[in-house]
């Protein structure tokens, strides 16, 4: 199972270099999105004191945050939302 999501990991993040290479403002755009995904990971767990809602903050999940940005926050609310039950 730790092989899949590795793999998983791999496909992704040679997803988005490849759309930042060919994209013409794939830079500046990618910037963007990481500052986007690491943005929500801070507002996330700012209003956690009052929803209950926090997510973990270890380089693992930085690192999917800065690569997949905005969706990978959203995803992992719905991965913690659907586990949690």
């Amino acid at each position: 199972m730790n092989a899949f999501f590795v793999a998983a990991a791999v496909i992704c993040s040679a997803c988005v270099a490849w759309w930042v290479v060919k994209s013409e403002k794939g830079a500046t755009s990618f910037f963007l999105s990481a500052l986007q995904g690491i943005a929500a990971l801070f507002a996330v767990n700012l209003t956690g004191m009052i929803t209950g809602v926090t997510i973990a903050v270890n380089w693992y999940t930085v690192i999917s945050y800065i690569v997949l940005g905005l969706p990978g926050v959203i995803g992992t609310l719905v991965l913690d939302f659907v586990m949690g039950m």
